[in-house]
Formats: C-alpha cells, sequence, structure tokens
C-alpha cells in the first residue's frame, strides 16, 4: 500500500462522483435505447438496473464516509495498535463490511446481466444448458460471499470494532474468506468473458466479421481488470497491516471495491449502447481504423462488407432496395439453417436479431 495514498477527501468525492455519472449516463443510455427502438426490457436490463442501485448505494457510502473523516482522512495508527480503536476507526470498519456485503451483491447482479445478454443472443441448446449451470454457480457466489462476510467472527460479530486482541481471536476465518473472495471474483469475470468466444468462434464468417463481433464482447473484459487491481490493492493491504495507516487501508479498499462495481456496470452496458452510440460517435470510422492496424482488410464482396448490426448499422441512404432484398434473402437462408441445426434465434432486440440473422444464413 506504500505506492498508494489515499489521504485526499477531494480527490475521493471527485472519483466517486465521476464514476456515478458515467455508470448512470451508461444505464440510462441502455433503457432509453430500448424505448427509443420501441423495444421490451429484458432480464439483463433489470439486473444491471438493480446493480446500479447497489453501486450508488456504494457511492453515498463513500461520499459519506468522507463526510464523517472515516475515509481519506489518515488516522496516524495502525489497525493492530489498540490504542487506534476510536469511533472515527470503528466507523471506518462498519463502511468496509458494507462494502464487502453490497459489493458482493452488486458484482453477482452484474455477471448474471451479462449471463442473460448471452442468453438472448445465442439460442443453442448446449450453451444454454452450460449458462444455466454457470448463473447458478454465479447465485451461490454472492450466497456464500455474503454469508462468509456476516460470520467471518463466528457469532461474534462485534469483534471487528473491538480491540486488536478480540479480532485476530475470533476473526480468524476474516483473512482467508477475503483472500478466496478476490480470487473467485477474478475467475467468475474471467469465464462470463470468454463464455461466447467459442460461440463466436464456430460461426461462418468472414475474418473482418469475427473480429469486430470479438471486439464487441470484450468490452466486458473492463470488469477483469478490475477485479485484478483490486485484488492487487486487498492483498497489498492485508499485508501492510501492522504498517500502514488503519484508515488508510480500508480506503483503498472501500474504493477500489467501488471502481469494480462501476467499472463492472459499464462494461455490462456497453454491448448493447453500439445503436445510440454510433448516432454521436464515429463508432464506423474507428472501427475500420482499428481493423487496419490489426491487418484486417475490407473484403471485396459485398456481402463480406455486412457487419453484424450491433457493431455498425449499415446506412440506408440510396440503397434501401437492396437492404430489403439483402435481409430477406438472409432470413430464408436463416429459416433454412435453423430447420437443420435446431438452433433457433431469439429476437429481444432488433440489432441482436440481425446480427444473429447475418450469422446464421453464412453458417447456411
Amino acid at each position: 500500500m506504500a505506492k498508494f495514498q489515499y489521504d485526499n477527501p477531494d480527490a475521493l468525492v471527485a472519483g466517486t462522483v465521476i464514476m456515478q455519472l458515467v455508470s448512470t449516463l451508461c444505464v440510462g443510455l441502455r433503457f432509453y435505447s430500448r424505448r427509443w427502438k420501441r423495444q421490451q426490457f429484458i432480464t439483463s436490463d433489470w439486473l444491471v438496473l438493480a446493480a446500479w442501485v447497489f453501486g450508488t448505494g456504494l457511492s453515498g457510502l463513500m461520499l459519506w464516509g468522507v463526510s464523517q473523516k472515516a475515509m481519506g482522512y489518515p488516522l496516524g495508527g495502525t489497525i493492530d495498535d489498540p490504542a487506534a480503536v476510536n469511533d472515527r476507526l470503528n466507523r471506518a470498519k462498519h463502511s468496509e463490511l458494507s462494502y464487502l456485503l453490497i459489493g458482493v451483491v452488486a458484482l453477482g447482479l452484474v455477471k448474471l446481466s451479462v449471463c442473460f445478454l448471452y442468453w438472448h443472443l445465442f439460442s443453442t441448446v448446449m450453451f444454454r444448458r452450460f449458462l444455466i449451470f454457470w448463473m447458478t454457480v454465479l447465485v451461490l457466489w454472492i450466497l456464500a460471499f455474503v454469508l462468509a462476510g456476516l460470520l467471518e467472527c463466528g457469532t461474534h460479530l462485534t469483534a471487528i470494532f473491538g480491540t486488536p486482541e478480540e479480532y485476530y481471536q475470533y476473526c480468524q476465518a476474516a483473512m482467508p474468506s477475503g483472500y478466496a473472495m478476490v480470487s473467485s471474483d477474478i475467475l467468475t469475470d474471467l469465464v462470463t468473458v470468454l463464455i461466447p468466444i467459442p460461440v463466436i468462434m464456430k460461426l461462418q464468417m468472414n475474418k473482418r466479421t469475427r473480429v469486430l463481433t470479438l471486439l464487441v464482447f470484450s468490452i466486458a473484459g473492463l470488469s477483469v481488470g478490475a477485479s485484478i487491481a483490486k485484488a492487487y490493492i486487498y492483498i497489498t493491504a492485508t499485508q501492510g497491516l501492522g504498517t500502514e495507516d488503519a484508515i488508510s487501508i480500508l480506503t483503498g479498499i472501500g474504493i477500489w471495491n467501488l471502481v469494480e462495481v462501476q467499472v463492472g456496470i459499464i462494461a455490462a452496458c456497453g454491448p448493447t449502447l453500439r445503436a445510440i452510440l454510433s448516432r454521436i460517435l464515429p463508432i464506423e470510422a474507428a472501427t475500420i481504423s482499428l481493423l487496419s492496424l490489426l491487418g484486417v482488410t475490407r473484403l471485396s464482396s459485398s456481402k463480406s462488407d455486412t457487419l453484424p448490426s450491433f457493431v455498425k448499422r449499415p446506412s440506408t441512404t440510396n440503397k434501401s432496395n437492396k437492404a430489403g432484398n439483402s435481409n430477406h434473402h438472409s432470413e430464408e437462408k436463416l429459416t433454412s439453417f435453423s430447420t437443420t441445426t435446431r438452433s433457433t434465434v431469439t429476437a429481444v432486440e432488433q440489432d441482436e436479431h440481425e446480427m444473429a440473422v447475418k450469422c446464421g444464413s453464412e453458417r447456411a
């Protein structure tokens, strides 16, 4: 923790407010996009909204902690120092316990939201069976670490706020539980991000389309980076219990917990915002430039130039008749493909449906 100092309350407040505003904007745009395209809200939307509510609670908790000088104001003593136990430290410990419990629930909801988005995008039987299994694992993960946080001191929960002697006597499971939580958090994030890759790689599509599709889903990889950063902060903090300032340690763990939750919410919303952001930002030009850097060139055929709709919305200027004929032809090929493979496409979103039509027609 020596490399990171959390003794600037103004910076903590600014960072908290900025992250909250960005996550609120992403969730708001996600729901506005559904209304804008006159589509029904799906389970994934409600789960990410629930995660945002918990994330907002974490932001409020951080702001409250700073206002009470329980976060961002060094204590001048370590957690192992009996003389350092006072009201400020106990308020910081209360905040940290709340961060643990609320953070686990929020992170679990983000992971479940991403899984339900996969459910609506891909409809193969084996894939959905695995998703059911994985979502069950995620629910158990949430329950396990919420209970672990509540029972880390057994029946002596108040020992968390007592003297160091009481803490080490009754809360011996706290540190192993924390290590298990941060490591399993990284693992579940990684698996959740990698889930759609085998399905995408099996689809018969040109290299350019495949890369674009993978790039869209790789946005969720931001959550993996955030969970790794939080794990590093947690491990280094526990190694400095006897040397680092107590409130600085708790502030570091708390703010990085908040970062992971907010980044996870933003990453979960990313793939669903393509349509509305394409009207605001030069996504197409940036994507083509990135592909050029990767050595992926545009293919000559008009069919190869068609991208999945959630990556790039095809222009309809002077091409409406051609686009209509192409879409009708693709839908006919998708029907034939679905009959032979026993795979169906869930048309919950126009962009997602068009992507599935494209992928299905190319496989046919």
